[in-house]
């Protein structure tokens, strides 16, 4: 049983007892984070070229996870109209 939210850039639910983001990453840094971090995986119910989840549970930095994030909103961001 998880319970999901969507919050800007990031999908944001609770899964075995961790909340996990799934964020949009550049795929030139989607293998890094996964090779930097065990907790930062092929995302959850997500297309896995462009999205990893990351799960809270300590072992990545939180300036990691803030930037994480940054990116996956710079992504995902509304383009802008002219």
């Amino acid at each position: 049983i998880y319970t999901r939210l969507v919050v800007g850039a990031s999908d944001v639910y609770k899964r075995q007892g961790h909340i996990w983001l799934n964020v949009k990453c550049d795929p030139e840094w989607r293998d890094f984070w996964r090779s930097a971090f065990d907790s930062v995986i092929p995302a959850y119910h997500m297309n896995k070229e462009h999205w990893n989840s990351i799960i809270l549970d300590g072992t990545v930095p939180d300036e990691d996870v803030e930037r994480m994030i940054g990116e996956s909103y710079d992504l995902t961001k509304p383009k802008a109209k002219n």
